[in-house]
């Protein structure tokens, strides 16, 4: 199974995690401890880039949808950019993409 690995950069008015690799049930707890301690730091906007992502089941949707929560509940808010068409399906089917708005790219999400 492959790794995730991720990276961050910050702006002044948002944060880009940056998701590589792979995201089940193995990877899914290291993806919610990176995007939390990101979510922590007070930036009105997170955005999850999703482009090096080949894969991500329902454990990674759940930590999406919990990122978003608590981003919400501070009034602040959660994108994600440029998923991979498997990635893109799952957040579908689950009905993820009707909650957490999904843009086709990073430019997009940032000026979103």
């Amino acid at each position: 199974m492959e790794q995730l690995t991720t990276s961050v950069t910050a702006e002044e008015s948002y944060i880009v995690v940056t998701l590589a690799g792979e995201v089940d049930v193995t990877t899914a707890q290291q993806m919610r401890d990176v995007l939390m301690s990101q979510a922590a730091q007070g930036t009105p906007r997170l955005i999850v880039d999703l482009s090096g992502l080949g894969f991500m089941d329902s454990s990674g949707v759940r930590v999406l949808l919990t990122v978003r929560g608590a981003l919400e509940a501070s009034g602040r808010t959660l994108a994600l950019a440029s998923p991979q068409p498997v990635v893109a399906r799952m957040l579908s089917l689950v009905g993820a993409d009707q909650l957490i708005p999904v843009y086709g790219s990073l430019g997009e999400a940032r000026s979103g």
